[in-house]
Formats: structure tokens, C-alpha cells, sequence
């Protein structure tokens, strides 16, 4: 995987335009694979199924980009998404690299936005350093408390993080204070 990680970018940078111009169709199959991701995270979740589900869509997803057929900004866009739920520093930084593809091709579209700095916080993290956007929150095992996983406050600049459709750091804190209360609530 570690070669498509620098290939992809170089494609792109050949070929992102051309995509661009000639307005491709987006990539259905890839689409499904998206909301299949998504839709393994919306209830209760058996972790190890769809640890091996995730596994089984970036295979599909790298699949896809080996025989071109990601294409529009929407297709590095849901690719991005599939390899954002990774497991692996590698599988971040081309999660980073595909989502970088689809700001270059669908400037004003605002998810590609929020899933670079996403993308860009998982990487840090994978690598035991500080996030910068404060995207990336959990919940300990064995509690019911959300917490913000490390971050570096000063890395970057909360209007930086509007730029990207990330909330300022006072209202992410906010929205974990909310959702932590509601579940106390329940």
C-alpha cells in the first residue's frame, strides 16, 4: 500500500483536471461502499465485524484506484472516507493524500474540508503525536466519559479549523460536555 500512498498524488496531479473537465460520473459501487461504512457505525457496534468489514472496503476501495476507477471529486472523496477508518499510519496518509485530490477537484464542496483535517489529525495521532485540529474524540474502555484525544492547542488557529468545517475549540468542547451529559442522562 505504501506505493499507492505516493502514487495516487502523482496521478492526480497528471490526470486531476482532465477528471475535472470532462465530467465523469461518479463511481456508484464506491458510493455503496461508503454508506456501508457509515452505516456500520450508526447503533451498537460489534468492533472485530466491522474491523474486518473496514478491511474488506479498503481492499475493494484500493482495488478501485489501481484500475482508475476513482475519478471525480466525489470518488476521492468516498475513497478517502473508507481509508480515513483504517487502521494503519499509511492507511491516514493516503485517506490525507485522496482527500487532498478532492479539495484540488471540487474546491467549494465543504466534506472533503473537514476530512483533510480528519484525516490529517488521525495521522498525528497514529504516529503518538498531538492532534491539531481536534477532530478525533473517544470514549475509554470501560467508560462512559467522551474525552478530546491529545491535542495541540496552538498548532493551529480556530479560524484555520472554520476553514476546514471544524469546529472552534471551544465549541468541540462544548458538544463533548453535551454529549456526555446525555448519556449520564440515560
Amino acid at each position: 500500500m505504501k506505493k499507492m500512498t505516493f502514487a495516487v498524488p502523482l496521478l492526480a496531479a497528471c490526470f486531476g483536471h482532465a477528471a475535472q473537465a470532462t465530467a465523469l460520473p461518479d463511481n456508484e459501487e464506491l458510493a455503496a461502499l461508503v454508506r456501508a461504512d457509515q452505516g456500520d457505525r450508526t447503533a451498537e457496534v460489534d468492533w472485530k465485524a466491522v474491523n474486518q468489514r473496514d478491511k474488506e472496503r479498503r481492499d475493494k476501495v484500493g482495488a478501485m484506484l489501481a484500475a482508475g476507477q476513482v475519478r471525480t471529486g466525489r470518488d476521492y472523496y468516498n475513497a478517502a472516507m473508507v481509508f480515513q477508518h483504517g487502521e494503519a499510519p499509511d492507511d491516514y496518509a493516503l485517506a490525507f493524500s485522496l482527500t487532498t485530490i478532492a479539495r484540488k477537484l471540487a474546491p467549494d464542496h465543504p466534506a472533503p474540508k473537514w476530512l483533510f483535517a480528519a484525516a490529517f489529525d488521525r495521522y498525528l495521532l497514529s504516529h503518538n503525536m498531538p492532534q491539531w485540529y481536534g477532530t478525533q474524540s473517544m470514549i475509554p474502555h470501560g467508560s462512559s466519559t467522551e474525552t478530546l484525544r491529545p491535542l495541540d492547542p496552538n498548532a493551529v488557529t480556530d479560524e484555520e479549523r472554520q476553514a476546514l468545517n471544524v469546529p472552534r475549540l471551544q465549541e468541540k468542547m462544548a458538544e463533548i460536555a453535551e454529549n456526555n451529559a446525555k448519556r449520564q442522562a440515560k
